[in-house]
């Protein structure tokens, strides 16, 4: 007997979708509601749509008011339908309970958690791209290819704690050192205390006064009226100087 009773063990399965174990919590079911669903489901597999409280009770620890209770709280809440329907061989009017309900909830769970998720993501993304107080020292190191003086951290520190400037801005004063080639601190200082002055506050804005600055000493550069007109080799060589640099400690 109790070998029979093992070898039915073995072969009886029952299919429940792994959505319900993993996502019933998620939508405000309680362990014995998602019991008595389960049950549901086990009847439904054995062919019997609707089965009685009395029926449903017996395979429970609760008795069969509280069954009772728990299936009007679970239709109430929209976790499940009561589908009347009439049988199309007999005729006769028949009561199945319905799940799409709880199948609809689980869906709208798991769409807000992939939101959630993706808006998540988003964030993250956003912050990796803007320089924060932890990585900052980490670009300078990168920049300058060397570790940092104690001297150069306190001052990076200063920047940020004392004079409040945006880390973006004081990447941006790194950025015009680098294409200046003046990597050195006491110039990116400089850099910064002539965009506080200009009360420049974004690397946007300091892109765009550094840009203005340079428009302008290169219109500032008169022709000679006794000069010779150059040979095009001469204009050439010209076009290809390097475009001249805000020097940021002699202005």
């Amino acid at each position: 007997m109790e070998q029979w009773v093992m070898q039915l063990l073995r072969q009886g399965h029952l299919s429940l979708p792994t959505m319900f174990m993993r996502y019933y919590k998620g939508i405000g079911l309680t362990d014995q509601e998602m019991m008595l669903i389960i049950q549901i489901l086990t009847f439904k597999q054995e062919g019997k749509d609707f089965p009685t409280i009395s029926e449903i009770q017996d395979r429970m620890s609760a008795d069969e008011r509280d069954v009772i209770v728990m299936l009007q709280k679970l239709v109430q809440k929209g976790y499940l339908a009561i589908e009347d329907r009439i049988e199309a061989d007999t005729g006769m009017r028949a009561e199945s309970y319905q799940l799409d309900p709880l199948y609809e909830k689980i869906a709208e769970q798991i769409a807000v958690e992939h939101a959630a998720r993706s808006a998540q993501q988003a964030k993250d993304q956003t912050e990796q791209a803007e320089p924060d107080a932890t990585n900052l020292f980490t670009i300078f190191e990168q920049e300058f290819g060397r570790p940092l003086s104690p001297i150069e951290c306190e001052t990076i520190a200063m920047w940020q704690d004392q004079d409040q400037h945006k880390d973006e801005l004081i990447v941006a004063a790194l950025r015009e050192a680098v294409v200046s080639n003046k990597l050195f601190i006491r110039y990116i200082d400089r850099i910064l205390y002539e965009w506080q002055r200009n009360r420049i506050s974004t690397a946007a804005q300091a892109r765009e006064f550094s840009l203005k600055f340079r428009r302008r000493q290169h219109g500032n550069i008169m022709p000679n009226p006794n000069q010779q007109t150059a040979s095009p080799q001469e204009d050439q060589a010209k076009a290809t100087e390097p475009f001249p640099f805000y020097n940021w400690l002699e202005n």
